[in-house]
């Protein structure tokens, strides 16, 4: 059954499982790994395979819906696409939260606010379907144009006319991570104030907001307050502009280290630049809020949307998508 006229659903599903089975892998790996350097992983080589194995195809299965989704916003962002792309990630998200904590013993968790679990992952894949439309798709065209020519603003004419990928010119790409990190950010910020007052309705306690970013679709934390809306969209720029460099045609290894580049150069940023100004602040990079373990996500997440683009959509990508009549990422350029 295709997804629509130019994806077939076997092919993305194949695609999206794989990828969602190698980014599980890595972050279940990496979980492991950092318990067995502090001296608190199990001694017992059965139960920590039994448990890795558990735990892999549990994160494979929140992960796949995701990038399947991710995957058909890709393809062609149309309103039906997007809507059934969230219909899917907030359901299964749903239930992998209602189920983790039954399996866990924590069935008094389950109230009105895990509605509002979900919601972090769904304003990831808004994020990346408004930064895929505005790049390849013509919405970046039908912007200026409704803007009666804003883009020749003096602004955006001081950019350089170079192209960040193969089609990706670097006016198109700031505004298109710019517009989808507001569209993300905003979102984790309209969940934390959602889960708030579910709490505040079913007398839960108000617990601390913690960031979820685009890399943070299992995380159990939801939204983010206000107060982290500068930070958080900036770091939901830097993934966005890295998925646009692999979701494009003719992407290559080539963009998808750039991508990884562009991650972890403005996660340090955020930490490095505040610890110039203010000296007395203490800068750790490698502890596991830092800039270098906190990227991982993203980093992770990243390499699993390229190879279920790939994989779904071979070489043409995005292109395959354009060919309704849609303008492509050099039109209007």
């Amino acid at each position: 059954m295709p997804l629509h006229d130019d994806l077939d659903g076997r092919r993305a599903l194949g695609a999206a499982l794989g990828s969602g089975a190698l980014v599980a892998f890595a972050f279940v790996a990496f979980g492991w790994l950092r318990l067995s350097m502090a001296g608190r992983a199990p001694s017992d080589p059965v139960a920590v395979l039994g448990a890795v194995v558990v735990q892999w195809v549990v994160a494979t299965v929140t992960f796949a819906p995701f990038l399947l989704a991710v995957v058909g916003v890709v393809a062609r962002p149309t309103p039906r696409v997007v809507a059934g792309g969230v219909a899917l990630v907030y359901g299964v998200d749903l239930l992998a939260t209602l189920g983790g904590a039954l399996a866990t013993g924590f069935p008094g968790s389950v109230g009105p606010a895990v509605l509002a679990v979900p919601l972090s992952t769904v304003a990831s894949l808004l994020a990346i379907a408004v930064a895929v439309w505005l790049t390849y798709h013509g919405g970046y065209d039908r912007l200026a144009a409704a803007a009666e020519g804003a883009d020749r603003h003096p602004l955006f004419a001081a950019l350089p006319e170079t192209r960040l990928g193969p089609e990706l010119p670097v006016k198109r790409g700031l505004v298109a991570a710019g517009l989808g990190a507001l569209v993300g950010a905003s979102g984790l910020v309209a969940a934390d104030g959602i889960v708030e007052l579910l709490r505040t309705a079913t007398r839960a306690g108000a617990g601390s907001s913690i960031s979820v970013t685009v890399s943070g679709a299992w995380v159990w934390n939801v939204g983010i307050p206000a107060s982290q809306f500068p930070i958080e969209w900036l770091s939901e720029a830097s993934f966005l502009l890295a998925v646009l460099f692999v979701t494009g045609r003719r992407t290559s290894v080539r963009d998808l280290g750039k991508g990884i580049a562009v991650i972890l150069g403005v996660r340090f940023a955020t930490v490095l630049v505040p610890a110039l100004v203010a000296p007395g602040r203490p800068l750790d990079p490698w502890a596991p809020s830092g800039p270098a373990l906190a990227s991982l996500g993203d980093v992770f997440l990243l390499v699993g949307v390229a190879v279920a683009v790939r994989l779904a959509l071979g070489g043409d990508g995005v292109d395959r998508a354009s060919a309704d009549g849609t303008v492509d990422g050099t039109a209007g350029e």
